[in-house]
């Protein structure tokens, strides 16, 4: 068996208890909605766990979010990487697409087409076509070089937890072997766990404002008393607890809670999605049950119907891990598990993140969906770019004939 390089030590970003690392994974593996679930799943009180929880946020900007079940909200979410080789046009693009209400993120990436910029659209019922008039206009003015789309079908929590991590000297230990051959013992064995499965179709939801604006502010923190968010929207908190619980909870209107977390020193570490295409759904669920309880992955989302069983993860790594990671994945492609992968990684400095737009949505014509208005004002940029080039290009040209006459 071939080996990957030896164990590597990081620093972490904070001196975690076996208490902490306890609860942080319970946030992975279990839909977190009130302090009360956590407290119970620890065994400790309520009170307890309200301080162990202001003392991550305190500490380490710690939060817990709930992700929106888009689909049962009439909204899609699909995932873009525009290839843009111009430093200029990444900065148009960025800084004009982060203020468009339905790109729920945008972020500079390089992947494997080179330079560029990765978007997460929610589009509308009905709007695709409107998306894919707007990247191919990007692309025909060649603000764009090409594109790639990804639809997702399903998404799931995969636990970062804390199988690595050294307590005694607050380090996380890399061992990629150790994951190899834990790969390959799932896959052989004779009842696998089968940790990843598809998602049954959606049905009709009943939805409206009340409960989109609710959303909104759980993606920010699951925690937001309902008292503060009817004091804002004028209602009473009765009204507003009785959409939680027979309209986004009975209807199933959050997908997932997760923790906003960072396990490694951020000044030394990076976000990735690596997109990754399996010869078959037992090589899949091998590769993500081992992942259970590593520090790599935090999500998993699976897109569509495809000839092999394709999936992306997301999650964060040291700078120096990335090598192995790809190391054990070519390794695995050379022992049939792996189809092929590609890894997008995201630049969080040049990065937006945005809530649901709950303000975008009228109950009588539903999602206010305009990206027309946003493809104008990116052209219009592109063509002052392009003038102010060209004429940069001619005072040069100029100044260089001048310069041969005089000779």
């Amino acid at each position: 068996m071939e080996s990957i390089s030896g164990v590597k030590c990081y620093n972490s970003s904070y001196k975690y208890s076996p208490l902490l690392a306890r609860l942080i994974e319970v946030c992975y593996r279990t839909p977190v909605i009130k302090l009360k679930e956590i407290a119970e799943l620890l065994g400790i009180s309520v009170p307890y766990a309200h301080e162990l929880i202001k003392r991550l946020k305190r500490d380490t900007c710690f939060k817990i979010w709930a992700l929106p079940h888009h689909d049962r909200i009439r909204l899609r979410l699909l995932r873009c990487f525009l290839q843009v080789s111009s430093t200029t046009y990444h900065r148009i693009l960025l800084e004009t697409l982060s203020q468009h209400d339905f790109v729920a993120y945008i972020a500079q990436c390089f992947g494997g087409l080179g330079k560029g910029i990765w978007c997460d659209f929610l589009v509308p019922e009905g709007k695709d076509r409107e998306l894919f008039s707007f990247l191919e206009l990007l692309r025909s003015h060649k603000i764009i070089g090409t594109y790639v789309l990804y639809a997702t079908a399903s998404l799931k929590n995969v636990v970062m937890g804390f199988e690595w991590y050294d307590f005694s000297t607050h380090t996380w230990r890399f061992d990629w072997q150790a994951l190899l051959n834990d790969v390959l013992s799932k896959i052989d064995s004779q009842e696998p766990s089968y940790f990843y499965d598809l998602e049954p179709s959606i049905p009709r939801i009943k939805f409206d404002s009340y409960d989109l604006f609710i959303l909104h502010h759980l993606e920010q923190d699951v925690f937001t008393p309902l008292t503060f968010l009817a004091s804002k929207l004028g209602t009473s908190p009765q009204n507003l607890s009785y959409h939680f619980r027979d309209h986004v909870l009975r209807g199933e209107l959050i997908r997932t809670t997760r923790p906003y977390w960072y396990p490694y020193l951020f000044k030394e570490s990076s976000s990735y999605i690596l997109n990754v295409e399996f010869e078959d759904i037992k090589g899949l669920n091998g590769f993500l049950e081992s992942l259970h309880r590593k520090p790599i992955a935090h999500t998993c989302t699976h897109y569509g119907q495809v000839v092999h069983p394709l999936i992306s993860l997301a999650g964060f790594l040291p700078y120096g891990e990335f090598f192995n990671f790809a190391n054990l994945l070519d390794l695995l492609k050379d022992y049939g598990i792996i189809k092929n992968y590609c890894f997008y990684i995201l630049d969080l400095h040049n990065s937006y993140v945005k809530c649901l737009p709950c303000y975008c949505y009228d109950e009588a014509v539903g999602w206010r969906f305009d990206l027309e208005s946003y493809s104008e004002k990116i052209l219009k940029i592109a063509k002052k770019v392009q003038e102010g080039r060209a004429k940069s290009i001619a005072r040069l040209a100029s100044a260089a004939d001048s310069k041969i006459e005089s000779v």
